[in-house]
């Protein structure tokens, strides 16, 4: 019976979001014109994939995407920033050499692409350096960097895997909230900019401005693909209708940047605004409001921003092609809704297509190993987490912290569904601590101290090694451990456990 009411309820939800689906998007459609406002200064672009590998194919693809977008557009490549590994095109595992494609059909988006900082030039540091316009910090590199003024522009777009507080870089340390923010605002202070305008595709991308961002902190808008708490979302991807070629094992793109570039390149963005187009692309993303394969894209900073023709930021040139982006033409059938994978699952179907189209025994027993060891890896750091944070649970000395840190409140018992403290190792509230956020105030950002967050990175990673696009989820729990006082040397002291024959793991993990 319980089957049969959920099987019901999908079934109602999807025919809903159908029948309302016209009816919502001709709204978006047919929405007020942008303004037109005196506009005498430069754009300027930063594009950053932060990810390498085969399997990660879609974050340069959509890229690249963004780079052919704001070329149409008018910008000069002076004026646009590429940041990416660079490691797909020519990949040997790229059936197409030297091509890149960011959707099913679609052209090659690699031409032509500026390859300003590649490989491991692609750091959080050099990001930040070139943001900020410090060409200084920048030597034995292009040197290519946002030279803007108060009267400019900056459009920043990023794509790759997020974590609670962070995104990933190829090579070296995460990008921290903090740091951006802090960069950000001292180019603002410096009247380095007259508006600035963020797309960030990533899990937990809210994560990265929720508490730290404020409307009319600065003149800085962000559209994120994701709040706080979720993953994104990749698409284009095998087995999805779209599909894209049969040689591709690896999806094409992500579906939050496919969103916003299909609509950029459909419709005439100087009628359209920045507020219309995250309209048009938190329909898309969601999935039709229904979040089944789909994440909640959120805004951020100034507002008012978001009244600007989005051409201010992607091009004055691009004018629209006059035919619907290949989303909303399908949007006419019952095919509207696409097919997404969450971004951490995106490495698995990747492994487990490369597996399934194997032609020889060889090649089938290489793919196998590979999806073996991913699926090992994963299962070992989730494991360790919850192994490494029940043996700081079980030292009476840290459970007394916790406890005084959220004392005037009273709610981590409750917030953990714990009856006490010995409770908390039950493997319900234990879970809870890992994968949930702790009770934090209204309009708080995700962790207290963000040094101590970078301190409980760096505790874990010297015990048990580099967090991976996978394990970087854990800094939620990081996180959770610095708002409850727990000191990041304690987290390494028990993580260094975890490595330890003796340790018995606890089989309830």
């Amino acid at each position: 019976m319980m089957k049969a009411a959920c099987t019901f309820a999908l079934v109602f939800l999807a025919g809903l979001a159908q029948s309302l689906r016209p009816t919502v998007l001709e709204t978006l459609l047919h929405s007020a014109k942008p303004a037109k406002q005196d506009f005498t200064g430069d754009v300027w672009a930063v594009l950053i994939a932060g990810s390498s590998g085969w399997g990660n194919y879609r974050h340069q693809a959509d890229v690249c995407h963004a780079y052919q977008i704001l070329k149409q557009g008018g910008l000069n490549d002076d004026n646009i920033i590429v940041m990416m590994e660079d490691d797909i095109a020519n990949n040997a595992m790229n059936p197409h050499p030297g091509k890149i494609f960011n959707r099913p059909g679609g052209p090659d988006v690699y031409k032509g692409v500026p390859l300003d900082y590649t490989g491991d030039m692609v750091t959080a540091e050099n990001f930040l350096a070139v943001l900020a316009g410090n060409e200084s910090a920048l030597i034995g590199t292009s040197g290519k960097v946002v030279k803007s003024g108060p009267n400019d522009r900056v459009f920043v777009y990023y794509s790759d895997h997020g974590a609670p507080g962070i995104v990933g870089m190829p090579n070296g340390p995460f990008l921290y909230a903090d740091a951006l923010l802090n960069t950000m605002k001292a180019k603002s202070a410096a009247n380095g900019f007259a508006d600035m305008v963020l797309y960030i595709e990533a899990c937990e991308a809210g994560s990265m401005f929720e508490g730290m961002l404020n409307d009319g902190d600065m003149n800085v808008y962000v559209t994120t693909a994701a709040n706080a708490e979720e993953s994104s979302w990749g698409t284009y991807c095998p087995g999805m209708v779209p599909a894209p070629p049969e040689e591709f094992n690896t999806c094409l793109g992500d579906l939050y940047s496919v969103a916003w570039m299909e609509n950029s390149e459909a419709a005439d963005l100087d009628e359209e605004t920045l507020e219309k187009q995250y309209e048009l692309v938190k329909l898309r993303t969601s999935n039709d409001y229904t979040y089944m394969q789909g994440s909640h894209v959120m805004q951020y900073g100034s507002l008012a921003i978001d009244e600007e023709p989005a051409a201010d930021y992607l091009g004055e040139h691009n004018a629209g092609t006059g035919k619907k982006d290949p989303w909303e033409a399908r949007t006419a059938t019952a095919n509207g809704a696409m097919a997404a994978v969450p971004q951490r699952d995106a490495d698995l179907l990747h492994l487990w297509t490369a597996f399934n189209r194997a032609a020889t025994s060889g090649e089938k027993a290489r793919a196998m190993a590979a999806l073996d060891a991913e699926i090992s890896s994963r299962a070992r750091i989730d494991k360790g987490v919850r192994t490494a944070v029940a043996d700081l649970l079980m030292q009476p000395e840290v459970m007394a912290t916790m406890q005084a840190t959220f004392a005037a409140e009273n709610l981590l018992l409750p917030h953990l569904g714990a009856q006490d403290a010995e409770d908390v190792l039950a493997s319900e509230p234990l879970e809870m601590f890992v994968s949930r956020p702790l009770p934090l105030a209204a309009g708080k950002p995700l962790v207290d101290s963000w040094d101590c967050l970078r301190a409980m990175v760096g505790a874990w990673e010297r015990a048990c090694g580099k967090l991976d696009q996978y394990g970087m989820q854990y800094t939620r729990t990081f996180a959770n451990l610095c708002n409850a006082g727990v000191a990041p040397e304690l987290l390494h002291t028990s993580a260094s456990k975890v490595l330890s024959d003796d340790v018995r793991w606890p089989t309830t993990l």
